[in-house]
């Protein structure tokens, strides 16, 4: 009997801990990466207005107001927007701004039409483990990540964001 316990004991530790791994296991792979759907935009409690992603293909851009390729990325996208927009194209920009006067100091004066809103909390971020400034996904109609992209070379990435855009709006 005494050993039956002892075995049962043994046993009882090893599933703990497999349990254990697989929740840290399951918090690593939490980087968003292409084909991962994304996740409920609205779960992050993410500062402003989040508009209807369902059916879309969303551009989701990372920046910071301190973010110069960030800063000069913004016309560009704005040109996507408004070249897209009625065809099912969302951009929904997410700063990472810690200070909230310094994310709507850069809200106000940037100009664009497209939806802003504000990471204050880093709960987004850093479930994409977000690396680079600026870094946005692409995402499908379906709401999977078709392509990540890191950082901004002008005219280079808006070409490759049109040609994206125009392929996902096709399918």
């Amino acid at each position: 009997m005494r050993y039956i316990n002892t075995w049962f004991q043994v046993f009882k530790y090893q599933i703990i801990s497999l349990l254990g791994l697989l929740v840290i296991s399951s918090m690593i792979q939490a980087k968003l990466t292409v084909s991962d759907p994304l996740p409920d935009i609205s779960s992050f409690q993410l500062e402003g207005e989040i508009p209807d992603l369902d059916g879309k293909v969303v551009l989701l851009d990372f920046w910071a107001s301190w973010c110069a390729p960030c800063k000069a990325s913004f016309p560009a996208m704005e040109e996507l927007y408004q070249e897209f927009k009625d065809q099912g194209f969302v951009i929904l920009a997410v700063s990472v701004d810690s200070s909230a006067k310094a994310y709507k100091k850069f809200a106000d004066k940037s100009g664009v039409t497209f939806p802003l809103v504000l990471d204050a909390q880093k709960k987004l971020v850093s479930t994409a483990e977000i690396e680079v400034m600026p870094t946005s996904l692409m995402i499908d109609k379906k709401g999977i990540i078709r392509t990540v992209h890191q950082g901004y070379l002008g005219k280079k990435t808006i070409e490759t964001y049109r040609t994206e855009i125009q392929s996902l709006l096709a399918e």
